[in-house]
């Protein structure tokens, strides 16, 4: 089953971290930047400049510019940038972000209406505002932790209509969307409901058998299956959320390496370093300190 499908998209979490606008100058400029949450910029005047995927793509009036989460980028203007910025999750029961699992075109001509659906979303929540502007900033990286205390959000109508009005800005992004074929997307065509239960007890200890029962099949014929359909075994894919949680968490709080070790499932703290560096190619700290300064 397509992961755009009308059961995905109804289940779709969508959460509004921040909506400004802001005149950007020369102090614009950062690089490698990257975050658990998405960004969209609508480009009113001026322009920039922004590199990721291995292109360079120039940000001019009149656009609307996507950056997934956690899409490591560059960012400058070398003199003026009048925008709006909207940081966002679009979480799907898994835990996973929806658009982590597309490809699409990362930049569009923004839609007549549009100005007005930003201007409505800063309305809606006028006190979400960046806490700074550099993204190397301890109280910019705690944003995402937003997200997770406020699903509850204390104002169900206004929510409600951001969700909405969210949608419609998305919506041209979906339509050219692609999914691409990394072992995400091929494990929520899948085994949605193993992701689901990942997500829901990737802190306590879990067997192949846990997962297995959960799919309905013997553990054998479910390894397998898995390994032909997805491409890993389920307990690497495992071990892949896990860490991608870690680096989350990483990111985004200021609790020890052993602490978030403990969090994602992995207690035994050499053992999640050697499984953190297999997997993103350097140690926790290291990761940490390289995304924070």
């Amino acid at each position: 089953m397509p992961i755009l499908n009308p059961e995905t998209l109804s289940s779709l979490s969508l959460n509004v971290l921040t909506i400004q606008q802001t005149v950007a100058g020369r102090w614009w400029n950062y690089r490698n930047v990257i975050s658990p949450f998405s960004r969209l910029w609508l480009i009113l005047d001026g322009q920039g400049v922004v590199r990721h995927h291995g292109r360079e793509i120039k940000l001019r009036a009149g656009q609307l510019h996507l950056i997934p989460p956690f899409t490591s980028h560059d960012c400058a203007c070398s003199r003026r940038l009048n925008h709006y910025h909207l940081h966002f999750v679009s979480r799907l029961p898994t835990g996973i972000d929806l658009l982590s699992l597309l490809d699409c075109d990362f930049q569009i001509a923004a839609p007549p209406e549009v100005v007005k659906l930003f201007e409505r979303l800063e309305t809606l929540y006028p006190e979400r505002k960046l806490p700074c502007f550099n993204p190397a900033q301890d109280e910019y990286r705690r944003l995402p932790a937003i997200a997770e205390q406020s699903m509850s959000d204390p104002f169900p109508v206004a929510a409600f209509e951001a969700n909405a009005i969210l949608s419609l800005i998305l919506s041209p992004f979906l339509n050219s969307a692609r999914e691409h074929e990394g072992v995400h997307a091929r494990a929520s065509r899948l085994f949605f409901a193993v992701q689901e239960f990942i997500h829901a007890r990737m802190h306590e200890p879990i067997q192949l058998g846990d997962l297995a029962r959960v799919a309905k099949l013997h553990p054998t014929y479910f390894s397998d299956r898995f390994h032909e359909l997805v491409g890993v075994r389920p307990l690497e894919y495992l071990n892949r959320r896990r860490i991608e949680r870690a680096q989350y968490l990483l990111l985004t709080r200021p609790a020890s390496v052993k602490q978030i070790a403990v969090e994602v499932g992995i207690p035994d703290a050499a053992y999640f370093a050697r499984v953190f560096a297999r997997v993103c190619g350097k140690s926790p700290s290291t990761y940490r300190s390289a995304h924070s300064a």
